[in-house]
């Protein structure tokens, strides 16, 4: 599985996701047209080439001629929806300005209608936003991982005043996200930086990857640390030398919810968001109280969205995880032509070299109710033509 991997090392800011992305090998040409899509003809983006503590990073600096502006939310989705992007631009865009309306909201006790937007309703803000939803658009991947975010201490002063590090705004928009303060007292993630991330949804459990590309987008300041995030593409290695799978095993056990919660809905939704198995054993738990043992299957992509979903979906108020190993069979598939239809057949491969064949049973129930016959009379013509 390809992943885009985040290393906030030094914190993360629009403008360094910029450089990142674009020294990742996202199109350059598409940030520098950014202000023309935008309709904001006074505005420059430059891209140039420094170096932080020896590493070499780009830096995107965006030259605004306009006047300061206060906006409202709906102000700039109204900008993003008329501007000429592709749709998954704007779908990030949008949760992105989102998450910081609810973020200063909560805040300042006001609705999400009534927030004015200062510097994240910037100019400079804004190309940051959507510049980022415009390159992450062009990019190969399929899972996002990020290691914990520095956040920098001390104050910052913004338009409101003299606030702490991290900004209110900005600490409420990190809640759930593993972070740390640092040694450099300055603001190391920004309202921006901070809700980038968030969208993303990063999972915060790295996998083992084989790294393909990296890029790194530099900060404003310099310090005695590399000031500069660095991004990067990999593709997840789900087995190892002995061609056992890496997976993870999650569980928790569950006595005060109904049954009907637990069925056919709540485990398709599991399927649906990477399960690769799952089982409900009953149990007698403390006090004698009938109870069910919960447990998933998930490669290491699909772990945080797996426990966040059995969170919000069932009544417990904890999980167990742990990384264990499976040993798969080599499957393929044959289609086979019976008195009653179609039928696929699961070939498996044994150690011994053999081959065992099995009828799909939901092709046999499809057959079966077209005919009017038994499903096992089907699977009884399907595994005579298998032998």
């Amino acid at each position: 599985m390809k992943t885009l991997k985040i290393e906030p090392f030094s914190g993360i800011s629009g403008d360094m996701m910029l450089g990142a992305l674009v020294d990742l090998g996202a199109p350059k040409q598409l940030l520098l047209d950014l202000p023309r899509l935008l309709g904001f003809p006074d505005v420059n983006i430059s891209i140039n080439q420094v170096k932080k503590c020896g590493i070499s990073c780009l830096k995107v600096d965006i030259q605004d001629n306009t006047e300061p502006v206060a906006r409202h939310l709906h102000n700039i989705l109204t900008m993003i929806d008329n501007a000429d992007l592709s749709d998954g631009a704007k779908d990030f865009s949008r949760r992105v300005f989102t998450l910081v309306g609810e973020a200063e909201a909560q805040v300042h006790g006001v609705s999400i209608e009534e927030v004015h937007f200062h510097e994240v309703g910037a100019v400079d803000s804004i190309m940051d936003i959507v510049g980022v939803a415009l390159l992450l658009d062009q990019l190969d991947f399929s899972a996002v991982v990020s290691l914990p975010v520095c956040i920098g201490s001390g104050f910052v002063h913004c338009a409101h005043g003299k606030l702490p590090v991290p900004a209110p705004a900005t600490e409420l928009l990190l809640q759930g996200l593993p972070s740390f303060p640092g040694n450099i007292a300055k603001e190391m993630t920004t309202p921006t930086g901070a809700a980038i991330l968030k969208a993303l949804n990063p999972s915060f459990t790295v996998p083992t990857l084989n790294m393909t590309a990296s890029g790194y987008g530099a900060g404003k300041r310099d310090f005695e640390q590399p000031n500069c995030l660095r991004v990067g593409l990999g593709q997840s290695l789900t087995t190892d030398d002995s061609g056992a799978e890496q997976i993870f095993m999650i569980q928790t056990n569950l006595d005060d919810i109904s049954g009907e919660l637990l069925g056919k809905h709540f485990q398709d939704l599991l399927l649906e968001n990477g399960a690769l198995d799952l089982s409900l054993t009953p149990l007698v738990m403390k006090k004698g109280r009938p109870g069910h043992c919960l447990e998933v299957l998930c490669v290491e992509e699909n772990l945080q969205i797996l426990k966040n979903l059995i969170l919000e979906e069932t009544t417990t108020i904890g999980l167990r995880y742990w990384r264990a190993e499976r040993t798969v069979l080599k499957r393929t598939f044959e289609t086979v032509q019976t008195d009653f239809g179609k039928i696929r057949v699961k070939c498996v491969t044994l150690p011994s070299g053999r081959v065992r064949k099995a009828p799909e049973f939901e092709d046999c129930r499809k057959c079966a109710l077209s005919a009017g016959v038994t499903v096992q009379e089907v699977m009884g013509a399907a595994k005579n033509i298998c032998a």
